[in-house]
């Protein structure tokens, strides 16, 4: 069972993203549960559900990253004794460093023999989230094997020049992927990247 961990702030486009993806592992045949941590602005449970028959696990009361590492650890462990799916993907509260969860499942789920994780930063507000919560922006940046730069259309080419180059200084050896998540599928792209097959 492999996990894939999808994180970054608030309202960066994770949730979008993670639709996008599961869609596209499904189409190439492979089984997919969801686990999510965040009840974002669009909800995965509803339309995954029923379009594609994904189970959604959702952990509530805190982050899995800290309060619920148990919580997590315990569902990846039932997940892999009930279903055994092909990927596991964890969407984590905008406010979790996605390390925490990398180094917890590392730790405890010995079902879990790959782990990949794609962070999603906002190209129109990088800025303002890095004078506010600097560490915690930085941290997500830093845990990225990929990092997505998203909402690209909504900044002008030096805006994007500039965050990218934010981005690139804080992780020089993530792969970084300009896209607009809002405005066409980008699985397919953020899946090679992540040396994902479908």
């Amino acid at each position: 069972m492999k996990l894939l961990c999808i994180g970054g702030f608030l309202g960066s486009g994770k949730t979008t993203i993670l639709m996008q993806v599961a869609r596209a592992l499904v189409g190439a045949g492979r089984t997919v549960v969801i686990v999510e941590n965040e009840i974002g602005e669009i909800g995965v449970d509803g339309d995954i559900v029923s379009e594609l028959g994904i189970p959604v696990r959702e952990l509530f009361g805190g982050c899995v990253c800290c309060t619920l590492k148990a919580g997590l650890v315990g569902t990846l462990r039932d997940i892999a004794a009930g279903i055994a799916p092909d990927w596991v993907i964890v969407e984590p509260t905008g406010l979790a460093s996605p390390s925490d969860l990398v180094d917890a499942v590392q730790s405890w789920s010995p079902g879990v023999d790959d782990i990949r994780v794609l962070t999603v930063v906002d190209a129109a507000r990088l800025d303002i989230l890095m004078d506010v919560a600097a560490p915690l922006i930085e941290a997500q940046i830093k845990a990225g094997s990929v990092i997505a730069v998203n909402k690209v259309d909504e900044v002008d080419s030096v805006t994007l020049n500039h965050v990218k180059s934010v981005v690139r200084a804080l992780n020089p050896s993530a792969a970084i992927h300009a896209i607009s998540a809002a405005g066409g599928d980008v699985a397919v792209i953020l899946l090679r990247a992540l040396q994902v097959s479908t």
